[in-house]
């Protein structure tokens, strides 16, 4: 079977953040000038409110270089302002509703998602007994983000983080279970290979059984750098994303090593070589000498 042809986004943040895994910084304008130039499909905005971003200057430089906006992450929050979906203080919660609330109905006016990933938050220390309260906490607010997004036809990315960053979500069968438990249509999966290299023994075998969830991907090496800098068997997760018959998005949400520009060439650069050797390969076509 050939490989699938996938649309490729870079991330974007207006914010001047130094450490994050995002490429464009500061200048929104610009980095929608540059993904299109790299002949990308999509640049993927992080915002720490939704306020950040004016909708109008957004809408006109996706028509202006035929881009889409795929989802919104919320990650700042978090990061920037302590706010997650399973802090023990209901006003913590309360106001992670609140400031997402915006990224939802900025996401509505864009056509996009908006992902929950770090916005998660931890459960913490205690017993099972109260761990498992704050689970149900931090679902039962996901599911009220849920149906306010699905009013607005937004849907909800929730990503799957490593064991370091979160401790109740950690593989994609977590949010799987967790998408079950919550049962809103509009609730689907973003699957990270660079969570994924930490967390899944098994690439493949973890992206099989959520097909039915997945909705994005953030395609990062596990280095946190683009595609083609570190460990990841690129061609196979594509292969695997291919034969589950994924039509989504790919976006780059990695370090800007050597730069920003640089690091989104040497990802799509792995991305069509990756694609060019599987379709050799269902051609029956071996390159191994």
């Amino acid at each position: 079977m050939p490989a699938a042809r996938f649309p490729i986004a870079v991330t974007a943040t207006p914010a001047e953040v130094r450490s994050a895994p995002l490429l464009f910084r500061g200048d929104l304008a610009g980095a929608f000038r540059r993904a299109a130039e790299l002949g990308c499909q999509g640049v993927e905005l992080h915002l720490r409110r939704a306020q950040d971003a004016d909708p109008r200057a957004l809408r006109r430089w996706m028509s202006e270089y035929d881009l889409r906006v795929p989802t919104l992450g919320t990650g700042m929050a978090a990061a920037l302002d302590g706010l997650t979906l399973a802090d023990p203080d209901p006003a913590v919660r309360r106001a992670a509703l609140e400031r997402v609330r915006g990224h939802v109905d900025l996401a509505a006016e864009l056509g996009s998602a908006v992902t929950i990933g770090s916005l998660s938050g931890r459960l913490g220390p205690g017993d099972e007994a109260l761990r498992e309260a704050r689970r149900a906490a931090a679902l039962e607010a996901l599911g009220e983000l849920c149906l306010y997004a699905r009013a607005r036809g937004v849907t909800v990315l929730l990503e799957p983080l490593n064991r370091y960053e979160c401790d109740y979500l950690n593989r994609l069968e977590d949010v799987c279970a967790a998408a079950r438990q919550i049962g809103a249509p509009n609730l689907k999966l973003l699957a990270d290979t660079f969570h994924m290299n930490i967390e899944e023994s098994d690439l493949a075998g973890a992206l099989r059984p959520a097909a039915a969830w997945l909705a994005h991907v953030h395609l990062a090496d596990s280095n946190r750098q683009a595609p083609g800098h570190g460990h990841l068997d690129v061609a196979a997760v594509l292969r695997t994303l291919s034969e589950i018959g994924y039509q989504g998005f790919l976006a780059f949400e990695v370090l800007p090593v050597p730069d920003a520009v640089g690091a989104a060439a040497d990802g799509l650069r792995a991305v069509r070589a990756a694609l060019c050797a599987l379709d050799m390969e269902s051609k029956g076509i071996h390159t191994d000498g």
